[in-house]
């Protein structure tokens, strides 16, 4: 395994190839990314622990898609069950433990978020009720906004960290500190390769609720937005995921699979 230099613009090459893949597999994206958010959302109905467990099963679920879009390149079909691989792995004790160090960064950061933004969680339960007049309606609004912007900004780093962990645990037979700092070093060199990336996705998400509130709007369809958006959000999403294994490839070369090995888990080849 050795890092690689990409250039800023690349993080648009990265964009563009995860949704190439969701073009050319629709069905299987959606089918994907509709598992994902159900099994997250299962973990996350948990009591008291649901949340740690949905930030815990993060990264296997990132390993999956990379696993998925490394297939799908070789000319095979995209699928949950090539979502769930790590899950039945070899590697399962390995993304635990990297799983439960994620979360514990998330949340960590996330209670310091709190303390310096105490007052979101009160204006989303006061916009959430319907009972606040116009006025406080608008304020509510804008201060989650911003504390939800506050608290994206401050995951940046934990995530930047995390970002190739997966991928090298799954490809290689690296040890998780090995594994983390590697992934740290090839965020940190490709540093300007995403943040175009994480603007251009910004910028994805913002014009196509554009562009789909307009046809709804000029449909007359908004009473049935939910019917349209949901899908549409989930295919975006899928199309992010499917990135990933752009963006890894982009930042470091790692031994590729054998064609023969792409359809089962690699984390077992190895």
């Amino acid at each position: 395994m050795k890092l690689r230099t990409a250039r800023a613009l690349d993080g648009l090459l990265w964009l563009r190839a995860g949704v190439s893949l969701v073009m050319r597999y629709p069905l299987q994206h959606l089918a994907m990314a509709s598992l994902m958010v159900f099994g997250l959302g299962l973990l996350m109905t948990v009591p008291v622990i649901g949340p740690a467990l949905g930030l815990a099963a993060l990264p296997a679920f990132t390993a999956g898609w990379v696993f998925s879009s490394h297939a799908a390149g070789l000319g095979l079909a995209p699928g949950p069950a090539r979502l769930v691989a790590v899950f039945r792995s070899l590697r399962r004790p390995a993304f635990a433990l990297l799983g439960a160090l994620y979360a514990a960064s998330a949340l960590v950061v996330l209670a310091i978020a709190d303390v310096l933004d105490p007052g979101v969680g009160d204006q989303w339960l006061q916009l959430v009720s319907g009972k606040a007049t116009e006025e406080a309606a608008g304020a509510a609004m804008a201060a989650v906004q911003s504390g939800m912007m506050l608290r994206a900004a401050m995951l940046i780093p934990v995530v930047l960290l995390f970002w190739h962990a997966p991928v090298i645990l799954m490809r290689t037979a690296d040890s998780l500190p090995k594994a983390l700092f590697a992934s740290a070093l090839a965020s940190l060199r490709n540093l300007g390769a995403f943040v175009v990336y994480g603007l251009g996705w910004l910028l994805a998400d913002m014009m196509l609720s554009a562009v789909m509130g307009v046809l709804l709007a000029a449909l007359g369809l908004g009473p049935y937005a939910m019917l349209v958006a949901l899908p549409m959000a989930l295919l975006l999403s899928a199309a992010f995921y499917a990135s990933l294994h752009a963006s890894v490839e982009g930042c470091l070369v790692i031994e590729p699979l054998p064609a023969a090995q792409a359809d089962s888990p690699p984390a077992d080849a190895t």
